[in-house]
């Protein structure tokens, strides 16, 4: 076992004052709350941070994985309190995500990313955008008849549907190398047409599945780092609990609004990974 001070000096954390270390930890807490509340990783938000702070990539990406693991196992324990997780979607999304990644996975050297990338681009975009234009065109009149929760009732048509839905963004979330639950959440609310807060639900538990299988992978290569996963974990599983918390007290339309102006924040990110990665 590695003595405590020998814990430290191999920590990126060693190199950080005592204030970067402080902003770091209330960064991913705001992280944290926000993916919480709007059941999406932002691992897309957390990683730059991270290499921001002198954080080596395939260290970041570890400790990015294993922070969007520990969060969604808080956050998705208060929307499975509040009955706000439709499992059966879990399952029919879930399954063929896997599948899909491998897939995507193999194929990735034969597609150009930066296209890919550029395509989630302007998904999320135009997702956002419907979302907000949508919220702000819902009258409170209108939005009080909009407040039932609702699971559509699985027929032949609709279980084909999540199947082709989870290997699409399966596949595409392969080929880039990114879970993609902010290209899951606007396919679960547009073309699924769940309710928005069983959608957060649902997508914060697919996310915990992806992103674990996704660690497994970075734990095997030691592409980790004990310390930093503390910090960010207990600073993010209490930001991610409170803003899972923070989903059940918004209504309809306020949580539209809240994934509209996310996925319009998110966007830019994805942006700069297709130009890092053009002409690849």
């Amino acid at each position: 076992m590695m003595p405590p001070l020998d814990i430290w000096s191999t920590s990126p954390l060693s190199d950080l004052s005592t204030w970067e270390i402080a902003l770091l930890s209330v960064l991913a807490f705001g992280v944290s709350y926000v993916s919480g509340m709007v059941g999406m990783a932002l691992g897309v938000v957390r990683l730059p941070l991270l290499i921001a702070f002198g954080i080596s990539i395939p260290v970041a990406a570890g400790v990015n994985l294993a922070v969007s693991v520990v969060t969604a196992i808080t956050s998705g324990w208060e929307h499975w309190r509040s009955d706000r997780i439709a499992f059966r979607v879990v399952v029919l999304i879930g399954v063929p995500s896997f599948v899909g990644a491998f897939a995507g996975s193999l194929a990735s050297d034969s597609i150009r990313v930066w296209v890919l990338l550029g395509l989630v681009t302007l998904v999320l975009l135009w997702s956002g955008l419907v979302a907000l234009a949508r919220s702000l065109r819902i009258r409170q009149g209108e939005e009080a008849r909009d407040e039932t929760v609702i699971v559509p009732l699985p027929s032949p048509r609709r279980l084909s549907l999540e199947i082709a839905v989870g290997f699409f963004i399966g596949v595409l979330g392969g080929a880039v190398g990114l879970v993609l639950g902010t290209v899951r959440m606007p396919a679960l609310v547009n073309v699924l047409k769940l309710h928005p807060a069983i959608a957060i639900g649902t997508n914060t538990i697919i996310g915990l599945l992806v992103g674990a299988s996704g660690f497994v992978g970075k734990l095997i290569n030691g592409d980790i780092d004990i310390l930093l996963i503390a910090l960010l974990g207990i600073t993010g599983m209490v930001g991610s609990y409170l803003g899972a918390r923070r989903t059940g007290q918004m209504n309809t339309n306020n949580l539209r609004l809240a994934i509209g102006i996310v996925l319009l924040v998110v966007a830019p990110f994805m942006g700069v990974r297709a130009a890092i990665e053009f002409p690849n």
